[in-house]
């Protein structure tokens, strides 16, 4: 049995829980409760699981068997809580939906969470602490950096190369071999046909410049 620590107290944590409902059910997980800065600590979080605020994520002491499990939608939050805890000795829970397809020779880093019917094809690489929902999917080769988040059906075709800390809004397009630098975020519905500068946000079709963030 794998005891696994929820890292936030939102909407994303509830979704995580809820799908890995029947490795609740069968004694594969056991949720030990939820860290949060904002909840009130021994608050009942999701009634039916038995599942409580532990204590503020500032405040957390793992114990020896837990593992967490990043439910955190935002891509900096993300990356920069996931190297905290790291920094303090806690270890990650990696979620991959079983309905979910990940190539055998693709490699994932620690923490990633795939939600239900994404594919992670050929000589794929993702890293630490990134997020994939549902029906999306990252082509053969494909990389994505530390903490980016690709959100519900997103096509990353072949080459495509994601930085750290990337946000890919629902139904956008990155056509092969494109880059998109760290912190850049990608519109809803884009269709991204030529690289994209770090800390750019993007959006229509073909995706163009909405605004280029301070380094």
């Amino acid at each position: 049995m794998k005891q696994v620590v929820i890292v936030g107290g939102g909407g994303m944590a509830r979704e995580v829980i809820a799908l890995m409902s029947p490795m609740i059910q069968s004694g594969d997980v056991r949720i030990r409760g939820v860290i949060d800065d904002t909840l009130p600590l021994g608050a009942d979080f999701c009634p039916g699981y038995s599942c409580q605020v532990l204590s503020s994520i500032e405040k957390f002491i793992p114990e020896e068997n837990d593992l967490l499990l990043l439910a955190i939608g935002d891509p900096a939050a993300r990356l920069k809580l996931g190297r905290e805890l790291s920094a303090r000795g806690c270890k990650f829970f990696t979620f991959i939906h079983p309905t979910s397809i990940i190539a055998p020779d693709a490699k994932l880093g620690s923490g990633v969470v795939i939600y239900p019917y994404s594919l992670i094809s050929a000589n794929t690489r993702l890293g630490d602490f990134v997020l994939i929902n549902v029906h999306s999917g990252a082509g053969h080769d494909v990389v994505i950096g530390d903490g980016s988040v690709v959100c519900a059906h997103v096509d990353l075709t072949g080459f495509v190369r994601i930085g750290e800390a990337v946000l890919i809004g629902s139904h956008a397009s990155v056509l092969p071999k494109v880059k998109v630098g760290d912190h850049a975020k990608i519109g809803a519905g884009s269709i991204v046909v030529r690289s994209v500068r770090a800390h750019a946000t993007v959006f229509a079709q073909p995706a163009r410049t909405l605004r280029q963030a301070e380094e």
